[in-house]
């Protein structure tokens, strides 16, 4: 047992320091937000706990969400504003710390939260029993609309759901009190209906989220048995930390790119695939790229941006020029909720993914009309295809602050970050453009730049 325990240990510590090593080397976007919840006495304190001293001990930055619940004023447990107030709690905190930025926190563990209110609400909608409940249809509908729309679903990476049968619960609560009394809620016939109301909520909206794991803790393996329990979750939390660092993009494979018409209807009916960025770029596939002009509703000014030299390789059409644009890469969890050939819904999902990461601005696309931008100017252009939005809004006084190492900061005489009159980059002749957004001023601003051959398609 101590020598399995040891190779555990080693086994994480290794996988520990190869998470660190790529975080040190690519930009983790966000901290990774991971829920705790299930079932009363089901080992989530055990494992959190055990968790968040590995982490903190092998180099992460992580916070704990402390139990709403056990704060929480409400006195009556089972009346619906316990749960209302412990989601709005769990809200707040989670909403804090996710603002606070991959600077400071790499890891937030949250012990219990959003999915765990979907459960109560569950229970609370069918007891005491489904004809009176706690919690009427109407309000219930509402309540779950809430948790699950994507502004907050997006950002819940990782959900472990703790099963433990009623008669486990109660052995693990009363073990060591000096009382045999019960609760208000940890009596068999509560503990049974909720464990009812768990599986009800993971048939309906497990897959609404990108991962959610069940563990069972009273089974011959891992009753009696915390350490087995912590470690398969430290293990598949740094496997996730991972995969989220190395990056899965989206692309479509089209075999004969000269031949295929490039036209918004074809692409929007091509399936989305997805793999590593590395092993993406190197081969022969079409990137789909979301990206977004920000003008006024007259189209007479536009944010400017341009990339850092760390974030761009020698050979990008990018480097060294003004973009007129932001965006980026698709990535697999922007796939979350999308059937497999939605693929507009998911372009317009990474878009607005990007758009919060680049500019820290929440822009929801959804009747703007995209058109495409594709350019043979270079090797590494004619694996990209562009899917340009137009976003209209108020830009007098309107500041932006760009929140990604991606760009150049608005500091000194850099143009990036800032907004300006198309007449006015037009006529400097020292600003210095790429193909997609000399396609940019023509097709969104109806202006000219001088001839040059950028080997456009579309």
């Amino acid at each position: 047992m101590k020598d399995t325990k040891q190779k555990n240990i080693a086994e994480l510590e290794r996988l520990a320091k190869e998470v660190l090593r790529l975080k040190s080397e690519r930009e983790q976007r966000r901290p990774l937000l991971i829920e705790f919840c299930g079932s009363p006495k089901s080992g989530k304190s055990t494992t959190i706990n055990s968790l968040n001293i590995f982490l903190k001990r092998n180099g992460f930055k992580t916070i704990l969400l402390t139990e709403r619940a056990s704060i929480c004023p409400i006195e009556n447990k089972i009346h619906p504003f316990f749960n209302i107030w412990t989601l709005s709690s769990a809200v707040a905190e989670i909403i804090k710390n996710i603002d606070l930025g991959k600077d400071k926190i790499d890891i937030i563990i949250s012990d219990r939260g959003l999915f765990d209110s979907l459960c109560w609400f569950e229970w609370l909608n069918t007891n005491p029993s489904k004809s009176t409940p706690y919690l009427d249809n109407q309000a219930y509908n509402t309540l779950k609309d809430f948790v699950l729309m994507d502004i907050l679903s997006d950002y819940l990476d990782l959900i472990y759901v703790f099963k433990v049968s009623p008669e486990i619960s109660i052995k693990r609560e009363y073990a060591n009190l000096l009382t045999e009394k019960r609760g208000s809620i940890m009596t068999e016939s509560i503990l049974d209906s909720y464990n009812i109301s768990i599986d009800e909520t993971l048939k309906k909206y497990k897959n609404r989220y990108r991962e959610v794991q069940e563990i069972r803790t009273d089974t011959e393996e891992t009753d009696d048995n915390p350490n087995k329990v912590s470690y398969n979750v430290t293990l598949n939390i740094l496997h996730t930390l991972k995969n989220l660092l190395i990056e899965k993009i989206g692309y479509v494979e089209i075999s004969d790119i000269t031949s295929y018409k490039l036209t918004s209807e074809n692409i929007f009916k091509e399936q989305l695939k997805f793999g590593n960025r590395d092993k993406v770029e190197s081969e022969n596939y079409l990137q789909i790229i979301p990206i977004a002009v920000i003008t006024n509703p007259e189209r007479t000014k536009v944010l400017v941006v341009k990339k850092s030299d760390k974030r761009t390789s020698s050979d990008s059409a990018e480097k060294d020029k003004l973009l007129l644009y932001i965006g980026g890469h698709i990535r697999i969890e922007d796939k979350t909720q999308a059937k497999a050939k939605e693929t507009l819904k998911i372009i317009k999902k990474a878009l607005k993914r990007e758009i919060q990461e680049e500019i820290g601005e929440s822009l929801s696309i959804q009747d703007s009309q995209p058109f495409l931008i594709y350019s043979r100017s270079n090797e590494k252009s004619k694996k990209h295809l562009a899917v340009c939005f137009v976003i209209e809004m108020d830009l007098e006084d309107k500041k932006f602050k760009l929140t990604s190492d991606e760009f150049i900061m608005k500091t000194g005489t850099t143009k990036s970050g800032q907004i300006f009159r198309i007449t006015d980059l037009i006529n400097d002749t020292s600003n210095k453009y790429e193909a997609w957004s000399a396609k940019i001023i023509k097709e969104v601003f109806k202006a000219k730049l001088p001839i040059i051959d950028f080997g456009e398609e579309i």
